[in-house]
């Protein structure tokens, strides 16, 4: 991580000296700036609620440049970064927000060090500055952007459970009213479902309902064929209904292999063909789930 950003042992050496001169009175000046600065950010009384807040945010952040001036860059050091990145990212402070404050406090930190160091000993204090700053602030936002990952995969997640309702609609039959659009990935999700679903109920008849997708072609087909598959393993027929003519002529253009798979263009129909596949076992009383 030190070579991507070009920081040198050098680099960690000249930014412990500038610690040492600036001193915890130019951390401590540097901060009150920050928060003479802050309250001018129309985000400021969004997450500071009060006084006391201020104030342990203020030591925490004294404790933080105190550590980047200490440069010892090891993985307590990156980790600690990274901390703050999913602190930040769970008070979902906007990215906006934290860039321009870690410029302000670059700006802030090279004007007490121009105000200790020469010229010359000041351009090379610069650029180690400059680059241990940008490793933090890669740190922070690519912990913020993971968590951002991990929040959008959790809700594609949870959508898809909510929209792979397996429902038990009869003493022996499961009913599945497909929406939307179906690729591989929620394909294997409806599978593991379906055959979870059948596990549990014992159930005969499995009606899956595909009025409601977006688009049919091969790929979907062959999904949908793979499910039935499944199921027929599982001693379970299955009936594949919402079949439209658009999408029975895609099929047959397309050339998918169908097979013994029944279909029917209502649900209604598929579920009469249903019942009548579990009335010898329900000896005509069969009640409806739930009743």
């Amino acid at each position: 991580m030190l070579d991507r950003f070009g920081i040198s042992a050098n680099d960690l050496s000249l930014l412990r000296e500038c610690g040492q001169a600036l001193g915890t009175d130019a951390v401590d000046r540097v901060v009150d700036r920050f928060y003479t600065w802050l309250p001018s950010q129309p985000e400021f009384h969004v997450f500071f609620n009060n006084s006391d807040e201020v104030e342990r945010v203020k030591k925490l952040q004294r404790e933080y440049w105190t550590d980047f001036f200490n440069a010892t860059v090891d993985q307590r050091y990156l980790d600690y970064r990274i901390h703050i990145g999913e602190l930040h990212a769970r008070r979902d402070l906007p990215n906006e927000v934290f860039f321009a404050a870690m410029l302000q406090f670059q700006l802030y930190f090279l004007d007490e060090l121009r105000a200790k160091l020469g010229p010359d000993r000041m351009q090379k204090a610069t650029s180690a500055f400059i680059k241990l700053l940008a490793l933090d602030t890669f740190l922070v936002t690519d912990q913020i952007a993971q968590f951002a990952k991990r929040r959008i995969a959790e809700t594609s997640k949870a959508m898809l459970a909510m929209s792979t309702p397996v429902t038990s609609i009869w003493e022996g039959i499961l009913l599945l009213p497909l929406v939307g659009i179906v690729d591989s990935q929620r394909t294997k999700d409806i599978m593991e479902k379906v055959l979870e679903r059948i596990a549990e109920t014992g159930a005969r008849v499995f009606v899956m309902d595909i009025s409601g997708v977006v688009t049919v072609d091969t790929a979907v087909a062959n999904h949908f064929i793979k499910i039935t598959q499944a199921t027929r393993l599982m001693a379970c027929q299955s009936i594949i209904s919402g079949i439209s003519p658009n999408v029975a002529q895609t099929l047959v253009e397309l050339g998918a292999n169908i097979g013994e798979v029944r279909t029917t263009s209502k649900l209604s129909h598929a579920l009469q063909l249903a019942i009548e596949e579990i009335r010898p076992a329900l000896r005509g009383d069969a009640v409806p789930a739930g009743s």
